[in-house]
């Protein structure tokens, strides 16, 4: 053999043995080709809830496929709302499976606009990978624009979406695109697409008035492009509060007018009004926004020396929108064993309440309310009341024990089994699927939440979860709840 064959052969020899050795076997003999997980559209915060990155673990991925489309649809009663926004604003991988998939990132980002949070749901999804991909993905934050008043940014979406163009709402949005551009022919043969392909009457009318320059009528706040075109034409929107969906009710500015008071107006006139219009609110979700509406009105009314024609109203209202140093105020005020328009058993429950919503568990509260129950008999509410004062925790004395075990609440209206489930998982610490079943629950009942029986099953279950602040909500909207029409 020559020599440049030698030198050959046995540098390839002294390579292949280097190659071999532990020092350069990890480098060159071991690469490994590992496929990524897709990310996680649930990992994205639409803002600080106070929740860990662990919301989600070890959630059953079933139970959050079948209760998050839920959120988007169904209506839930204020407390549960609450719970629901800032479950599904917490930025959390999602349960296995779930996280990664499109769909499900467009139904949680559906879920916090359908609950008022669409600037919340802009946060979520400018973050979002492959959003031009899915047309779910893309309809959620075109919305979440339109609602924020970022026109020109939905359009860019629709721009920017790859698949399903020709679906009807693409249709609509694509016209009222045009026509911001000022392409009035083409976003008029694009609004007759859309027409012959779904009817939606109040859109044809007003992107007709936007095209034509007629009158447009009243404005309509059904969903995004709706409510865009009607911003663009100039229409009142406040007067279009009746057909607003829950995701624009933010958009509305709230009623009464404060500085009248604050500047000597007549404080009796207003307490008449207020107590006119929280009178009249029937159901649970009205009297909460006609709190919300008075709210102002009565702080005022709280801190005036002028006595008060209905103080347990007033108080509960103050609850009901959130206000509990106003609530507080007002109690204070109540003396001696003759109250306004409330008894007893008025008084009970506004105490349970207060209570429940400083957090306190107070023993001689529930057993007070306990002993109204017990000599109201079973058709008084001091007796479900005090079922949902209970599952805070509260401590029973010896007699109120006795009495509390006679009681009849109600029944449930809920599968033992979904309460066996959430109870397990809220005592396992699995805190967002605790929530889930919860939330489910509240979905099912409707707007006005479950019944005593149920909702105090749910409070226990979310105290025990670690969500105090949501339990002593579900709580005091159930206490206050059992004295609204």
């Amino acid at each position: 053999m020559a020599l440049s064959q030698r030198l050959t052969t046995g540098s390839a020899l002294v390579m292949a043995a280097l190659l071999s050795t532990s020092a350069f076997g990890p480098v060159f003999g071991q690469v490994q080709v590992q496929t990524l997980a897709p990310p996680d559209l649930f990992s994205t915060p639409a803002g600080d809830t106070g929740l860990s990155a662990d919301l989600w673990k070890d959630t059953a991925p079933g139970i959050a496929r079948e209760v998050l489309p839920k959120l988007a649809a169904k209506p839930l009663s204020p407390a549960s709302a609450g719970l629901a926004r800032r479950v599904l604003a917490t930025g959390a991988n999602g349960p296995t499976g779930v996280g990664g998939d499109p769909e499900m990132g467009a139904v949680r980002a559906m879920a916090l606009i359908a609950l008022g949070d669409a600037a919340g749901a802009n946060a979520v999804l400018d973050r979002a990978p492959g959003v031009a991909d899915s047309s779910q993905l893309s309809v959620a934050a075109a919305e979440a624009a339109l609602i924020t008043g970022a026109d020109d940014k939905a359009c860019k979406i629709g721009e920017a979406l790859s698949v399903e163009r020709g679906a009807p709402y693409w249709l609509r949005l694509r016209a009222f695109c045009q026509a911001l551009a000022g392409q009035t022919d083409a976003a008029q043969l694009t609004l007759n697409l859309a027409a012959g392909q779904t009817k939606d009457a109040d859109y044809t009318r007003l992107m007709s008035a936007l095209l034509t320059g007629a009158p447009g009528g009243a404005a309509n706040l059904k969903n995004g492009v709706n409510y865009a075109v009607s911003r663009k034409l100039g229409l009142d929107i406040q007067a279009a509060a009746a057909t607003a969906s829950p995701a624009l009710k933010p958009v509305l500015k709230p009623a009464g007018d404060v500085a009248a008071l604050a500047g000597g107006a007549d404080l009796t006139a207003a307490q008449t009004a207020d107590i006119a219009f929280l009178r009249q609110a029937k159901g649970l979700p009205a009297f909460v926004e006609a709190s919300k509406a008075s709210a102002a009105s009565i702080a005022v009314l709280a801190r005036a020396d002028a006595p008060l024609e209905d103080p347990v109203l007033l108080a509960r209202a103050a609850l009901a929108a959130g206000d509990l140093a106003t609530a507080q105020a007002i109690r204070a005020k109540l003396t001696g064993d003759t109250i306004p328009n409330a008894g007893p058993v008025d008084l009970a429950l506004l105490d349970a309440a207060l209570a429940a919503a400083d957090g306190r568990k107070d023993g001689q509260t529930l057993d007070r309310l306990i002993e109204r129950g017990a000599q109201a008999g079973v058709k008084s509410p001091a007796q479900p009341a005090a079922l949902i004062l209970a599952a805070l925790g509260g401590t029973m004395s010896p007699e109120a024990r006795a009495q509390f075990a006679t009681f009849d609440p109600g029944k449930s209206a809920v599968s033992p089994a979904r309460l066996v489930v959430m109870d397990d998982a809220a005592a396992a610490g699995r805190q967002g699927e605790a929530a889930l079943l919860a939330l489910s629950v509240s979905a099912d009942a409707g707007a006005n939440g479950p019944g005593p029986v149920d909702r105090a099953r749910l409070v226990r279950a979310l105290a025990k979860a670690g969500l105090e602040a949501d339990a002593r909500a579900l709580a005091v909207e159930g206490l206050l709840a059992l004295q609204v029409k």
